[in-house]
């Protein structure tokens, strides 16, 4: 293994390593109280205490398939995060847990939740959709066998949030949360029907970056926690200021994140200077790359352009060569909808022009 690849290696060790740390940080109760409280409507009208005590069972907590260190306070792992189907493709869940919301009749109601951690806001498809699809396959491994004794009216409810926090998140963007989940419409006449037998899937879509500043209480805790930036001490004050107890594993893992951060730094910057081409960028090289060929490319270019991010900044997180990105921004202008049709377009026409 040559130098280059040694770091390139690195970098890419260095950034699971940071990714697990912070996977565990965000799986602590207090953090994860304080997310249902803030973003999950069920959950509006009771204290955080009784969130991070009472509604959220500790003992279904689980992070992904890393091995969940014990001494890591809150975190405790039971149900598995890994779902799995005969005709489908196996889904690794970031973090996994069931809670409870008090009813009407003073019973608690059962939940599933779901907690991605996003890097990249432009994966080359809609953030969504995978978000649906998610909520839909853990929806779906609630029942077991179907057969015509299956009583449906046993499935809880899945929640799956995506905590999306790239440098790629545009900044009239950042510092959103929107939540998508089923209603009911009355077409003719008008029927009570208990929402709890049709609202089963909601999704939660956060967005963060380094850049935009939140008035946000939550959602400011979520940045300065989740910012390769911010060092250890600006971490520890605001998960004080939103009244976080840290004891000595939480503060332990900060730091490993807040060191890690640092290597990767170093190593981005190495492997920017090996290449040629990185300038030092905090994630070098394998980060901020896109998924899918050409078209998928073309798609992400649209909504970078509809989200107003400018080429420089699209140029740097594209993964194609910058004179091609300039030719699709140039045909994108004249219409930066991402319809099937005008992707089509661009790419007939990209074609076009590059055979010529």
């Amino acid at each position: 293994m040559d130098t280059t690849e040694a770091v390139i290696l690195s970098t890419q060790e260095g950034k699971e390593k940071y990714d697990a740390v912070l996977k565990q940080l965000l799986a602590n109760r207090q953090i994860l109280a304080r997310i249902l409280k803030r973003f999950v409507p069920e959950f509006e009208d009771c204290s955080i205490k009784d969130i991070e005590k009472r509604y959220i069972f500790s003992d279904t907590i689980t992070v992904s398939k890393i091995g969940v260190q014990k001494n890591m306070t809150n975190i405790v792992e039971s149900i598995g995060t890994e779902d799995k189907s005969n005709n489908e493709g196996n889904i690794t869940y970031d973090i996994m847990f069931r809670a409870g919301y008090p009813g009407k009749k003073d019973e608690t109601i059962g939940l599933y939740i779901n907690l991605e951690i996003q890097n990249s806001y432009y994966p080359g498809y809609p953030l969504e959709t995978r978000a649906v699809y998610y909520a839909a396959r853990r929806l779906s491994s609630e029942l077991t066998k179907i057969d015509n004794h299956t009583n449906y009216g046993e499935l809880q409810k899945v929640y799956s949030i995506w905590l999306c926090m790239g440098d790629d998140v545009p900044d009239k963007k950042a510092g959103t949360v929107s939540l998508y989940q089923l209603k009911k419409s009355d077409i003719v006449g008008v029927v009570e029907v208990p929402r709890e037998y049709y609202d089963l899937i909601s999704v939660i879509m956060i967005r963060l970056n380094d850049q935009m500043e939140s008035s946000d209480g939550t959602l400011r805790m979520l940045q300065i926690l989740c910012s390769k930036s911010a060092g250890k001490q600006q971490k520890l004050e605001e998960l004080k200021k939103s009244g976080i107890y840290t004891d000595k594993p939480l503060e332990g893992g900060i730091n490993e994140m807040c060191n890690l951060s640092e290597a990767i730094y170093r190593d981005g910057k190495q492997e920017g200077r090996l290449e040629g081409r990185l300038e030092g960028r905090l994630e070098g090289r394998l980060e901020g790359r896109l998924e899918g060929g050409k078209k998928a490319n073309i798609r992400t270019i649209c909504k970078m352009l509809v989200d107003d991010m400018p080429a420089k900044k699209i140029i740097q997180f594209v993964d194609m060569d910058e004179d091609v990105v300039r030719q699709i921004i140039e045909l994108a202008h004249r219409n930066t909808s991402c319809d099937d049709s005008n992707i089509d377009r661009i790419y007939s026409e990209l074609n076009q022009e590059q055979a010529n």
